[in-house]
């Protein structure tokens, strides 16, 4: 391939690497607000709710979690892919932006959002069975 295709390659690779990253933001917030409705559902004062709403409820919260987290990791596995491209790109064309990133260790956005989920989902485990 020619420079001029590599750079051009790099640049559709750095572009989807923006654009996966905004759309982990995006589901973030329409999570976060999917999952503060249906808590407000469950624990606002003086609700008045049938035991099926209020369980169908909690499942709800129980399915949120699980299908964000599992559109989050795979959204990070496109991102992850581009980076390693674009890293693969730049030993050709001399260019060091993802190359000299600095590296993760267990401290990662990653692992944050994994937290996250992983704290919805045992609350709404919780509330599922200790909560009437």
């Amino acid at each position: 391939m020619s420079g001029r295709d590599l750079k051009d390659e790099y640049l559709d690779a750095s572009e989807n690497v923006r654009h996966w990253s905004n759309l982990r933001f995006a589901q973030l917030t329409v999570f976060m607000v999917i999952t503060s409705a249906l808590i407000a559902a469950v624990f606002q004062p003086g609700a008045n709710s049938t035991s099926a709403i209020r369980v169908f409820t909690k499942v709800a919260g129980i399915l949120t979690v699980i299908i964000f987290w599992i559109t989050e990791e795979r959204t990070m596995m496109f991102w992850r892919n581009f980076v390693k491209r674009a890293t693969s790109l730049e030993k050709e064309l001399g260019f060091q932006q993802y190359s000299t990133r600095p590296k993760g260790s267990i401290i990662t956005t990653g692992n944050a959002i994994r937290l996250l989920f992983f704290a919805l989902l045992g609350f709404w485990i919780s509330a599922f069975f200790w909560l009437k």
